[in-house]
């Protein structure tokens, strides 16, 4: 296992898994060339699925199994469960395949996962019996040996990467920065100065000129330093005329990326419009629209291949500020819908002796009373009759 984990850290990760359909949209149209690692030098890419993925690895996984859970928390001798979880969906969001092997004792207790590299792994499914695995390190696997998590897939067996299926909008993104450094290189997409003198002059003048002025105002040594004009000539700056539309493409690629995701733009850097109404709700859209789809994609796994479906706590990431915390939890408790101590244990605090007994406000009653009843003195009533 030893030699395997050492292949996975310094293997070269190839463009993809292999297999059918991997290069062409659902009509028949190629998908533009596109290798994971390139799209990775995209920042808004990178963004997304570190984001993705070690957000997913940080929550707390609960089984009512402890080997399983105990498992997770270690699933192997040299990984901890973070890192194995991490590398797992990464994989999967990058290649649109994660692969992890399922080692069993000879009396079939699991007692370790080990990640599968990436390109190592082929799915056959020549067998009428059924799909195996084809690990170039382990040999031929069967189902329940591998733990394989899919993107989107056209068969349900084998995920699609995401950033291959959008390769046009990732694409794009690179370009866009390529455009940025060679006109921040070249120098186009900086503001320059322009010397407008009140007469003609020659060639040589206009070039003597701009020599003087590059001698002794460009370089960090001649920062700071004034220009000196005569001829009642005056300085105009003219702004650089591509940056405006490299800065929309860009805003435009990152908006791109979000919803090749589910990601608020907003998380991956981009400062344009609005910002998504609040941080809660942003967070909200995230959690609904990308995080738990991820969650979910682990679980049924494990449920699958291992027997029991793990609860995800998401409100370690959509948890509100303590202000609105305390609020919420304070009008719980006075309505009776939950006690002290359950309000604490949301909160992470300590349990305080007498803290389960509910409480209620004493402006709420349970109805039923006569408090209100009176004298009714209107007219045409008897004397004596109550208020109805």
């Amino acid at each position: 296992m030893l030699e395997s984990l050492r292949k996975w850290w310094s293997y070269g990760w190839g463009a993809s898994y292999g297999g059918a359909g991997q290069t062409l949209y659902a009509d028949g149209r190629p998908i533009p060339t596109l290798t994971q690692p390139a799209a990775l030098g995209y920042p808004a890419v990178l963004r997304a699925v570190s984001l993705i993925s070690n957000d997913v690895a940080r929550l707390e996984m609960e089984f009512s199994d402890s080997v399983l859970e105990g498992l997770f928390n270690r699933p192997n001798a040299f990984m901890s469960g973070f890192e194995f979880k991490r590398g797992l969906i990464f994989q999967t969001l990058v290649y649109g395949n994660g692969f992890a092997l399922i080692n069993r004792k000879l009396n079939g207790e699991i007692y370790e996962l080990v990640p599968l590299r990436v390109g190592s792994v082929s799915l056959d499914t020549s067998d009428p019996a059924g799909p195996t695995y084809r690990s170039t390190d382990f040999g031929i696997l069967q189902p329940n040996q591998v733990l394989h998590l899919r993107a989107l897939a056209w068969d349900g067996l084998w995920g699609q990467s995401p950033l291959t299926m959008c390769a046009d909008a990732v694409n794009i993104g690179l370009l866009t920065e390529r455009s940025n450094l060679a006109s921040t290189q070249g120098g186009t997409a900086s503001d320059k100065v322009a010397f407008v003198h009140p007469l003609n002059v020659n060639q040589g003048a206009r070039q003597a000129i701009a020599a003087d002025f590059l001698k002794n105002q460009s370089g960090a040594v001649n920062a700071g330093r004034p220009a000196v004009l005569g001829e009642n000539m005056r300085v105009d700056k003219i702004p650089g005329s591509i940056t405006p539309a490299l800065n929309e493409s860009r805003r435009y690629s990152v908006e791109e990326v979000g919803r090749v995701f589910g990601i608020p733009a907003a998380m991956l850097g981009s400062t344009a419009g609005n910002a998504y109404g609040s941080l809660e709700w942003m967070g909200r859209s995230y959690v609904n629209s990308c995080l738990s789809h991820w969650c979910e994609i682990l679980a049924a796994e494990i449920e699958l291949t291992l027997g029991e479906k793990p609860y995800f706590d998401l409100d370690q990431i959509q948890r509100p500020g303590i202000a609105e915390s305390f609020t919420a939890m304070r009008t719980a408790i006075e309505a009776g819908l939950l006690t002290r101590n359950e309000a604490r244990d949301w909160l992470d605090y300590d349990p305080v002796e007498g803290g389960d007994e509910f409480m209620q406000a004493l402006n709420l009653g349970t109805g039923g009373g006569t408090s209100n009843a009176g004298i009714d003195t209107s007219e045409g009533n008897s004397p004596g009759d109550l208020n109805d």
